[in-house]
């Protein structure tokens, strides 16, 4: 949604957000005001502690005195901001103005990123380079479960220590930052956002193959910068260019929608799904298991609560006036483990019952797209039925009334809008754009456009017209084939080798057999062998065009016998 807006603009409205973060974090060391908002005399405030109201924590009532509302603001006014503007504005927009996302960048905006040193086989030439971190890597493989783990653990934190100890929760925003700021100097791009951040799996959750607002990159295929990709100010021409350095190749930042097909077998990729409504199940439910009642939790008592951190060794579980003499400590991890065990089962299960419904025809991929976006909109529901209510239940009934409308309509939107959409879906739209370019170089009767021009078509009555094709002569059909391949490949739709699946409908319709398709991948590599380069080395390592053609080929012909 934000991506037309220049980076000039979203520059100093992250300033601004940077700027409001610091001040809340500042405020949670010493704040002078919000006190006043809390106190009992203040009547008129819709924060103001009632001390008649007696609030159990077990079987004790908690202190009603006023407090800050510092931890309150975060914990139920700002992180719910953020999970509804992942499914409804999209993970784009939230990237544009994530405040960690930008902090991570300082080392490269100071020009102190840590380089290594490459010397070219070829030359003997000596340059240095920005390191990022390899997909074939431990981490770049196994960074789902890694940012999961993370998620579990600071959660486990917030419960124990940070979620009313201002001076723990200031401090482990503070160390936060650090630890975004250093991965930013060790690895270019946003290495921090892509492997370590713990709301990274959040935000995949939640942005599905794309939001209700989210643009669509491959309908913008002139663009230099989409999405959130990364991307700077020319000093000299005063044009914005990219800056992505290719840590990632299926970037949620430069096409959210091809990541989610292209990752949705990726090693953690279910637990991520399935254990996180578990965790959102987990979390809420453990403030009921440890005081005995939900009182503790919808008041938002638990954001100022004393002595929380001395409590962290305190009894865990309180059930029907019975305390269960485990550790809060442990008891917390014991209740999440639970949840996500139980939820990644069901997640499972709803996969496979998705195959087996009679009269569905739905792949394994289909299936299990079908079964996250359940998930999803489960968690985003369950989230909101419990996330922001400390500060939504203080409203009127009828503006809480429209909020809680409000939530189950962006929802079932975004429900309807993703429930059905396929990878071929998405292949082929974004397929049409390339062939659509070819098209319009070829001389068509117009009688067959009813009046409209190939701009006006739709991907289905591209595809349709593709046919007529078949008439066209042999040599038209692989000239046509062999464009839309390279497009594609400048565009960095597909790499070279998964072309071969990618373009294999477009193969059909223009009856382009595989063997062409190989030919048109060795032409590609003689004229344009950097359209080649993986991205894992520079191309000037490359020997020759024709090696890398028969290395990317090769296995494209064995995987077609």
């Amino acid at each position: 949604m934000l991506h037309q807006v220049s980076e000039k603009t979203m520059h100093r409205v992250r300033w601004l957000l940077v700027i409001g973060w610091l001040v809340l974090i500042a405020s949670l060391f010493y704040d002078p005001m919000t006190p006043g908002f809390t106190d009992p005399k203040n009547l008129s405030s819709p924060f103001h502690v009632n001390v008649h109201q007696c609030i159990k924590l077990r079987e004790t009532c908690l202190p009603q005195v006023k407090f800050s509302m510092s931890a309150l603001i975060w914990w139920a006014m700002i992180v719910p901001c953020g999970i509804f503007i992942l499914l409804v504005f999209g993970h784009e927009f939230w990237r544009r103005i994530c405040p960690l996302s930008f902090l991570s960048q300082i080392p490269r905006a100071l020009g102190i990123q840590r380089r290594r040193k490459i010397v070219d086989r070829t030359t003997g030439e000596v340059r240095r380079e920005v390191v990022t971190i390899s997909e074939q890597s431990w981490l770049g493989r196994n960074h789902l479960y890694v940012q999961f783990g993370l998620f579990v653990f600071g959660l486990g934190l917030r419960i124990l220590y940070v979620n009313s100890d201002r001076t723990a929760l200031g401090s482990f925003l503070l160390i936060t930052i650090v630890c975004a700021i250093v991965i930013g100097y060790l690895y270019a791009g946003k290495s921090w956002c892509q492997y370590f951040c713990p709301m990274a799996p959040v935000q995949m959750v939640y942005t599905g193959p794309r939001s209700l607002f989210g643009s669509q990159n491959y309908l913008k295929p002139t663009a230099i910068a989409t999405q959130s990709m990364c991307r700077t100010v020319n000093r000299e021409t005063d044009q914005e260019q990219s800056a992505c350095v290719g840590c990632k190749a299926a970037c949620i930042d430069i096409d959210a929608e091809k990541s989610y097909w292209t990752e949705l077998n990726k090693p953690g990729r279910r637990l991520v799904q399935y254990g996180y409504l578990g965790m959102v199940i987990a979390f809420y439910l453990y403030y009921f298991l440890y005081a005995g009642n939900w009182d503790y939790y919808f008041t938002g008592a638990w954001t100022h609560e004393a002595d929380q951190v001395a409590n962290v060794l305190d009894t865990g579980f309180y059930l029907y006036q019975h305390a269960i003499p485990i550790p809060k400590a442990v008891a917390v991890f014991i209740t999440f483990a639970v949840l996500i065990a139980i939820t990644f089962t069901l997640g499972v299960i709803l996969e496979k019952l998705c195959r087996r419904l009679p009269g569905a025809k739905s792949s394994k991929e289909q299936a299990q797209h079908v079964a996250f976006t359940i998930f999803t909109i489960a968690s985003f529901w369950t989230f909101f039925s419990y996330g922001a209510r400390p500060s939504l239940n203080r409203l009127p009934t009828y503006p809480l009334l429209a909020f809680n409308a409000l939530i189950v309509l962006v929802g079932s939107l975004w429900l309807y809008r993703t429930l059905r959409r396929t990878r071929s879906q998405y292949e082929r739209e974004n397929l049409a754009i390339s062939l659509r370019k070819q098209l319009q170089r070829l001389p068509i009767d117009q009688r067959l456009l009813e009046g409209r021009s190939i701009d006006d078509l739709t991907p289905d009555e591209i595809y349709t017209l593709v046919k007529v094709l078949q008439g066209v002569s042999q040599q038209v059909r692989l000239q046509t084939y062999s464009e839309v391949v390279l497009d594609l490949l400048r565009q960095q739709t597909v790499t070279a080798s998964g072309s071969f699946e990618f373009c294999r409908q477009l193969r059909q319709e223009l009856q382009v057999t595989d063997t062409e398709h190989f030919s048109t991948i060795e032409a590609i590599a003689l004229n344009s062998p950097e359209l080649l380069s993986t991205g894992q080395a520079p191309v000037s390592e490359i020997h020759t065009a024709t090696t890398v053609a028969r290395a990317i080929v090769r296995p494209a012909k064995r995987f077609n016998p």
